[in-house]
């Protein structure tokens, strides 16, 4: 009984982290590459710098930069492929 709810539970995240993967995917490689073609702009080229500074104060300069994008599309692509392996694998121990 308790391999049964251990399946569910496995698939249903590994549902979810499915969807995450698409979205992911979505926001992180076909948005920006759609949003590249329609208005003819390089994306590797951006960047973000912000300068704080007065005339009578010190001056400050951020160079921002984030994690990689693609790193939560890996990470949930991974888990949806072991959620897939495991509920493969221990449908076919249980038809045995």
């Amino acid at each position: 009984m308790g391999n049964k709810k251990t399946i569910k539970v496995v698939t249903v995240l590994t549902i979810i982290t499915g969807i995450l993967t698409l979205i992911s995917a979505g926001f992180n490689f076909l948005l920006p590459m759609y949003l590249s073609y329609k208005f003819k702009v390089d994306t590797n080229k951006a960047s973000s710098i912000g300068i704080i500074g007065g005339a009578d104060g010190p001056t400050a300069i951020y160079l921002t930069s984030g994690l990689n994008p693609y790193l939560t599309m890996i990470i949930f692509g991974v888990l949806t492929l072991v959620g897939i392996v495991y509920i493969i694998i221990s449908k076919k121990r249980h038809i045995y």
